[in-house]
């Protein structure tokens, strides 16, 4: 859409539509974060008018990510990011290979280093995101990544296995996913090199140092309510999970199409366990019988006391939480809780 400008400006006409609907019908947020492809790739006009409006919803103290892709990231965005409250970033790096950036048309065609600097020149606070189980990649490869990425001293990294979508260029090249076991060394791998560099795993994806963690994931993975706005976007809001249509043509016609879901008790039960195990410190058991009304350590007794014989699980007084070695294959202990 970005590159539409008669688009973009119909787009971000009705974003501000729904944000001041959003003013009218909620309390000021804790956290705001602008994504979902290259936010940074608007006009300077069309991107101060989205902050403008966006920027009164936060509360002071508020956490304010804006995602952003370096090719379109100019000095001048950077200042009018920062006039407008934004205050951590979070960029996708991806990988140094050339290679891999040219399967994946993403060369760059300018200096990182260069970039980085007049990032940090404005932003500490900033995200760099991974991915990792490219085609044939090997662990030397991803070392390599990891140094290059430390280079810049993010507070927060983001790591991702490659995924192979359909209609995508990796699919279309025939080019699939590597094998679990691969993944899992490579997995290992980062969690150690980065924990080895003062980088401590909190979710299953997402690294930071000390102090830096990012509130809205911690929000999103603690089952707690959220808006969305704008194409493809999900929320969650009064007992319904919604997912906003992914057209643009639609969206700009003001036809939002929301696929909804009712969340029943049961659903919101396995949510909190899925979403909360993401987490490396997990939940308290008070926490889930105060929102459930219900123990979740005698019902799932027999499950829970077996995975703690096997050290799958780790249950500290009122704490339960998925061991270390285990964060990686969590969906499938998920499935024998839930």
């Amino acid at each position: 859409m970005l590159y539409f400008p008669k688009i973009a400006r119909k787009y971000i006409c009705n974003l501000i539509v729904d944000l001041k609907k959003v003013k009218q019908n909620f309390n000021k947020f804790k956290t705001i974060y602008i994504g979902g492809g290259t936010p940074s790739s608007l006009s300077i006009s069309l991107l101060e008018n989205l902050l403008k409006y966006a920027s009164i919803l936060l509360l002071k103290n508020g956490e304010f990510t804006f995602e952003a892709n370096l090719d379109s990231l100019t000095e001048e965005k950077l200042k009018i990011l920062k006039k407008y409250g934004v205050n951590r970033l979070s960029i996708g790096i991806e990988t140094s290979s050339n290679k891999y950036l040219s399967l994946m048309n993403r060369e760059y065609n300018f200096d990182i280093n260069k970039k980085m600097e007049l990032v940090k020149k404005y932003f500490t606070n900033f995200n760099l995101d991974l991915i990792y189980g490219l085609p044939n990649e090997t662990l030397l490869e991803v070392k390599k990544d990891l140094e290059f990425i430390l280079n810049f001293k993010p507070k927060h990294i983001s790591i991702y296995a490659l995924e192979v979508n359909p209609n995508s260029k990796f699919y279309i090249d025939g080019i699939k996913e590597e094998k679990d076991e691969i993944l899992r060394k490579q997995y290992d791998f980062v969690v150690n090199f980065l924990k080895k560099n003062g980088y401590n795993r909190y979710e299953v994806s997402n690294f930071a140092l000390k102090g830096y963690k990012s509130r809205h994931n911690i929000n999103y993975r603690k089952d707690n309510e959220y808006v969305a706005i704008g194409t493809s976007s999900s929320g969650f809001i009064d007992n319904i999970r919604y997912v906003n249509s992914s057209s643009i043509s639609n969206y700009i016609k003001g036809k939002r199409n929301k696929e909804t879901e009712i969340i029943t008790k049961t659903s919101d039960k396995t949510y909190y366990i899925l979403t909360n195990l993401r987490l490396e410190e997990g939940f308290k058991l008070c926490d889930y019988k105060r929102k459930f009304n219900e123990d979740f350590y005698l019902k799932k007794k027999e499950v829970i006391d077996d995975f703690i014989k096997h050290n799958v699980l780790i249950m500290d007084k009122d704490r339960i939480r998925v061991a270390a070695d285990y964060i990686y294959v969590l969906d499938s202990i998920v499935i024998k809780l839930i």
